[in-house]
This record gives structure tokens, C-alpha cells and sequence, in this order.
């Protein structure tokens, strides 16, 4: 990541929002030690999440360099109330405007931190190794508990749970094109991902159904063993 910022730093104007002041590894550990952070570690754990907002080149062709740098400011501020820990900047590593030649983009690196995470709940059943087996519910679905602390978790499932689950992605997309890119005639394109990820204001917008031709591209086949 440190090879990739130097890069950019020579090869593009570079504009901060939230000043960089560290290398990478350094900027991230500031955070977790200034939140004081409780982190479990697992194999695919995250340890940090990128939000990037931009646009084609037909969308700069006529902004001038300020009205761009007040929409990235726009950016800036849907990001600290979108992803922002409590709505504030203190999850937020750095946040930086790159300008290329008919291409910019604003980057926002951030540790997803929430006052809540997900605890597993066994059963009295034990497995051939001797170890609790993890609790089901009726429908065979294993079962959590939602455990709150006052001393944030850095956890991204139960960050973006938080935000809507499955479709806290398409959630996202649908409130910026409302607060942000709508006011610059900008139309919200389709989403082709199956219902199951695609928020209510989208499927409404566009007609989308379960069983549509998109969800048949994802659904298995029948006739498959």
C-alpha cells in the first residue's frame, strides 16, 4: 500500500481531506490505538475498508476544478455520516482527491468499528472432537447473539450488518444518488445483482422481482447433482 500511495503522490496532483501524516501501517495502528479497538482475529479477518467515489469523463468534462473539489467535499461528508464512527471522522485513516487526466477519484480508508458484534450461541450437542457444536433454529440457521461493549469492535460483518446486511451495498449506492448525485442530473443506474442483494428504493425504481432474469442467472441448476 506504501508502493501504491508513493505512486500516485508523484505521478497525480494529490488533494487531502483528512490529512495523511503516516505510512499506511502506522496511520492504521493510530487508529486502533486512539479507539482502543478489540479485535478477534481469524483468517479472513479485515482489517481495514476502502470507499471510493468518482465519475466518467463526460460526468468533469464541464466542472471547474473548485466545483470538483466541492463535490469530493460532498463526498467526503456523506462518507463520515455513512461509514464514520458515530457520524465522526475518528475511524477514518486518511481521505485524499487524486486528479488524473479526465479521470478523479476520492479515496477514503477507514477501520469498520462498531460498539457491537456478533457472539455465536452452542447447543449442548458436541462434535467427534469433543468441542460444543454452534446452536441452529427452527430453519437449520445458526444462531448469534448481538453483544454490545463501550469499547468498540474493529469488525467488518457486524459494521455492514448494521447498515442493512445483504443488500447494505446496493443501501449505500441509492442514499448517495439521493443526497449527492442526484443533485447533478446524474440517473441511478440498474443494478443486475440478484433481489436478495438490491435494496427496496431499487427494485421499485426499475421493476426488479425475485425470480427475474437476473436472480435466474445466479440460481443453480435443477438439473445439476
Amino acid at each position: 500500500m506504501n508502493e501504491y500511495f508513493e505512486l500516485d503522490y508523484v505521478e497525480y496532483a494529490v488533494t487531502f481531506l483528512k490529512p495523511k501524516t503516516l505510512n499506511f501501517e502506522e496511520s492504521w495502528q493510530q487508529v486502533f490505538t486512539e479507539m482502543d479497538l478489540q479485535f478477534h482475529k481469524t483468517k479472513r479477518s479485515i482489517y481495514y475498508e476502502c470507499i471510493a467515489f468518482g465519475g466518467n469523463s463526460e460526468f468533469w468534462e464541464d466542472m471547474s476544478n473548485e466545483n470538483r473539489l466541492q463535490y469530493f467535499k460532498w463526498c467526503y461528508e456523506f462518507a463520515i455520516n455513512y461509514i464514520g464512527f458515530n457520524g465522526t471522522d475518528r475511524n477514518i485513516m486518511f481521505a485524499y482527491v487524486l486528479d488524473r487526466e479526465n479521470r478523479h477519484v476520492l479515496e477514503v480508508y477507514y477501520l469498520p468499528a462498531t460498539h457491537n458484534i456478533q457472539k455465536k450461541i452452542y447447543s449442548h450437542e458436541r462434535s467427534p472432537s469433543g468441542g460444543y457444536l454452534q446452536a441452529k433454529d427452527l430453519n437449520d440457521n445458526y444462531i448469534y447473539e448481538t453483544v454490545y461493549s463501550s469499547r468498540p469492535f474493529l469488525s467488518h460483518y457486524q459494521f455492514w450488518k448494521e447498515r442493512g446486511g445483504e443488500t447494505a451495498y446496493s443501501s449505500l449506492q441509492e442514499d448517495f444518488y439521493q443526497q449527492v448525485s442526484e443533485n447533478y442530473h446524474v440517473r441511478r443506474g440498474e443494478s443486475l445483482s440478484p433481489t436478495w442483494y438490491t435494496c427496496d428504493a431499487q427494485q421499485r425504481r426499475y421493476n426488479r422481482y425475485e425470480g427475474d432474469e437476473y436472480d435466474q442467472l445466479y440460481m443453480p441448476d435443477e438439473d445439476e447433482d
